[in-house]
């Protein structure tokens, strides 16, 4: 089974921060974060819509600029064992540039579920080109279908794979009709059915996000491909994987 860190190591530092993606690096098979769009048609790097939750900010990602992005403080409200963080939001391009030297993979979300983004799927494949990222370390991931379906369209060899929270019927079949390789379930929504139908459809299952120990237990119990979790090392070291 293979491990990736959700929003990073976002246990230790604040998610979806360099600091976050780079302490997951010696820990992990791939790393999951997500990507909006500026204002001004930047790629950033935060899981909501809005910077409230995160940041010492409020407002929606999409009408700030990169510029207004970065004097945020994305550690704010983290509630670390060293109390606050001082760090700012990432640009996708930061992002690229910390990973493309590792052999980890990407797992990256577009987060057009909610606002559409037009273009970002162009965008996105764009800065991993030019960051020299090679297509077998990409998954692109998305609770928006059709943005998975624009990305296979503009470039088949990138491995895609579809979200969802809830109960899907035949997942597998969803994939296949998308040309996905994966199907990304809520941790909870998984079955054994799921997964063996997913296998026989030559399909991969990574869940999100177990929440303890045991979660990851019976994800493996259930035959799953991957996890993803915000503690990676700190699950691995609880069940003795190295």
């Amino acid at each position: 089974m293979r491990w990736f860190a959700h929003r990073g190591a976002s246990d230790q530092f604040p998610e979806n921060t360099l600091e976050a993606i780079e302490a997951a690096i010696p820990d992990v098979d791939g790393i999951e974060f997500d990507v909006h769009f500026s204002r001004d048609g930047v790629g950033v790097i935060i899981h909501d819509e809005t910077v409230n939750r995160t940041t010492d900010g409020t407002g929606r990602v999409v009408d700030l600029t990169v510029a207004e992005l970065k004097q945020l403080n994305a550690g704010a409200r983290f509630k670390g064992s060293d109390g606050p963080v001082k760090t700012t939001i990432p640009t996708l391009d930061e992002v690229l540039a910390l990973l493309a030297p590792t052999n980890v993979k990407l797992n990256i979300e577009l987060k057009t579920d909610t606002i559409r983004y037009p273009g970002i799927e162009a965008y996105t494949l764009g800065r991993c080109h030019a960051h020299g990222i090679e297509k077998n370390r990409l998954i692109f991931s998305s609770f928006n279908h059709y943005s998975i379906d624009t990305v296979r369209k503009l470039d088949p060899g990138v491995e895609t794979a579809i979200l969802y929270p809830y109960p899907l019927y035949h997942p597998e079949q969803q994939a296949k009709q998308l040309g996905a390789k994966a199907i990304h379930p809520d941790y909870r929504r998984v079955t054994k059915g799921d997964v063996r139908l997913a296998h026989a459809a030559g399909i991969e299952v990574r869940v999100y996000t177990p929440k303890s120990v045991e979660d990851v237990r019976r994800m493996i119990m259930l035959g799953v491909d991957a996890v993803i979790v915000n503690d990676p090392k700190g699950f691995k070291a609880s069940l003795s994987i190295h």
